[in-house]
Parts: structure tokens; sequence; C-alpha cells
């Protein structure tokens, strides 16, 4: 080192970079909601603590009869509408075998939906679950149950029901309850 430089072009930019570091953990902080997100928290499945504490999410309906057989009856409506623009589509003469046999493919896709909802429904039932709705699109699964608030126990028994039955990865099952 000369003598003379206190400072040489490598610490000053050491000390831009960790200034730079601090400004940018500063503004994280001071800009991040914090309230929803705690980073790093675990809970344990068997933990009785953690069994009976109740998570609240969810929407209100003033209704829940109507609106779980509101849910329904617009899904079956739904998928019979579909159903009749496949069978039309499959009577047309100007249709190519490979047009014909995509139609037939959506078909199956969508008797398989339905046999998996049903299914999910049924075991959520069995579960305790007295109202249940599932909707069931190309990358997810939106569960609708009845209740107050989940424990954690219920939230991992319903996502347990849904992995087994679709295969669908657990950041793309979805539970929204409503009281």
């Amino acid at each position: 080192m000369k003598k003379g430089k206190v400072f040489g072009k490598s610490q000053i930019a050491v000390t831009v970079m960790v200034l730079a570091l601090a400004a940018a953990i500063w503004l994280n902080m001071e800009y991040s909601d914090t309230s929803t997100k705690y980073l790093g928290e675990a809970t344990y499945v068997n933990n009785s603590e953690t069994q009976s504490a109740v998570v609240e999410t969810g929407a209100k309906a003033t209704e829940e009869e109507d609106y779980f057989t509101t849910v329904k009856k617009e899904r079956e409506q739904a998928r019979e509408e579909a159903i009749e623009l496949i069978e039309e589509t499959l009577k047309s003469d100007k249709l190519t075998d490979e047009d014909k046999a995509s139609a037939v493919e959506k078909t199956t896709l969508l008797a398989d939906r339905m046999e998996k909802e049903a299914n999910i429904e049924s075991l959520l039932k069995a579960k305790g679950f007295e109202k249940t709705a599932v909707i069931i699109s190309d990358d997810e699964i939106n569960n609708v149950v009845k209740s107050s608030g989940l424990t954690t126990a219920q939230t991992l028994q319903i996502q347990d029901i849904v992995t087994s039955q679709t295969k669908i990865p657990l950041s793309n099952i979805k539970i929204v309850t409503v009281k």
C-alpha cells in the first residue's frame, strides 16, 4: 500500500456494496407487509396446541344451503352445455378423425373430473365436513367447505384427500371456508 492512501479502490467498492445491502434490507423491512407473513415459522402436525387453533380464512355466505346447491347446479349446467357442444361437434360431417379424437378426449377428461370431484366430496363428507363443493380446473382445485374455521389437522385432511385423488401439488389446492 502506498503512503498517503487510506482507502483503495477495492475497499471503497466493498464499502459501497455493504451500504447498498443495508439500504436494501432497510427498504424491504420498511415497505413489506409483515403482518401476514412469518418467515421461518413452523408448526408440528401432532402438536395438540396447533390442532385446537382455528384458522380464520373464509368467505361469509348468508345461507350456506343455497350457496352449495347453487354452486353444484351451476357446475352441472356448465358441464351439460359442454357435453352438448361436444356431441354437436361429433355429429358434424366436416370433422376429421383427429378432430373427433380430440372431442372424445375432452369428453373423457370432463368425465374424469366429474368422478374425481364426486369422490373428493364423498370422502370429505365421510371425514365430517357437512357441506362441500369441489371444483377442478386444469391445474388447480378449489375446495369450498362449510366451517367457521379449520384446524390445522382438518386442513391437512382435506389436502391429503385431494392429493390422493388427483395428484395435484399442494401449492395448487385452494381451501375456502363458508360459514
